[in-house]
């Protein structure tokens, strides 16, 4: 029974996976490529979006090491590679849309936030990296803390911009600053004190101590495969909302009309 649950979530969230590739696919062959702006914001969307699919496809647990399947697609070190290239993608999506933005209304400041939006949130991969090697939740922590801040930044741009904004401008930065607002509120209540919490309990084990090429050998080399839910549950909810809601935010950024 707790095998079925898990099987139906994977199956549900893989359906949704290739929806959205086909959202892509359709996306990319119906809008009008004007300008700089739209032919990097398909490059990075699509990016995202074959990721998101792709962990969709072969769901694992990084620190942890568990996989769904036991395959070389669900290396732990491969999921994590495609995972900062994706994640990047989005960093330039959200900061091309600010410069966008920024661009439109003729607001210098906005238009200079792309370079610190896709820094901070680069440097958020380093710490994520870090605790997947050294099985230590604190980089989690610190890298959740940095995609809160910047989310925080870009959900206060959205917002002083409104009064120069219309039509769809002010609609996407309308939604989008409330977005943000709930986001950074769900890390801030929900997911940073989970990695807290993650952390100090596992201050006494041996593993916290794992170095970082101990680590990468590890990670390289070992994968626990288990359809237990009680395992998936806990992480199930933000995999989901993740490999769903953030694509379908990366397809909006994209394919929303201009004006």
């Amino acid at each position: 029974m707790e095998e079925q649950k898990t099987i139906l979530w994977w199956r549900i969230l893989s359906g949704l996976a290739t929806v959205n590739i086909c959202l892509w696919v359709t996306g990319a062959f119906t809008v009008e490529v004007t300008g700089p702006y739209i032919k990097w914001q398909l490059f990075f969307s699509g990016t995202f979006t074959a990721v998101c699919a792709f962990r969709s496809y072969f769901p694992r647990i990084c620190l942890e090491r568990y996989c769904l399947f036991d395959r070389p697609a669900s290396s732990i070190i491969l999921g994590r590679s495609a995972a900062t290239i994706a994640e990047v993608s989005f960093a330039f999506q959200v900061g091309l849309m600010i410069h966008e933005m920024g661009t439109t209304t003729g607001i210098s400041w906005l238009q200079n936030l792309l370079i610190p939006i896709v820094f901070l949130l680069t440097v958020a991969q380093f710490f994520c990296w870090l605790s997947v090697l050294s099985l230590n939740h604190l980089g989690h922590a610190i890298e959740e803390s940095l995609w809160a801040f910047t989310f925080l930044i870009v959900g206060v741009s959205l917002f002083f911009s409104l009064a120069h904004l219309d039509g769809n401008w002010f609609a996407m930065a309308l939604g989008g600053s409330m977005a943000c607002a709930l986001y950074v509120l769900f890390m801030l209540l929900v997911d940073i004190p989970m990695y807290i919490s993650r952390w100090k309990e596992g201050l006494g084990s041996k593993n916290q101590k794992m170095g970082l090429k101990e680590g990468w050998n590890d990670a390289l080399r070992r994968r626990v495969p288990t359809r237990d839910w009680k395992i998936w549950k806990p992480e199930a909810a933000w995999l989901t909302g993740y490999f769903t809601i953030a694509v379908w935010i990366s397809l909006a950024i994209t394919f929303l009309p201009r004006g």
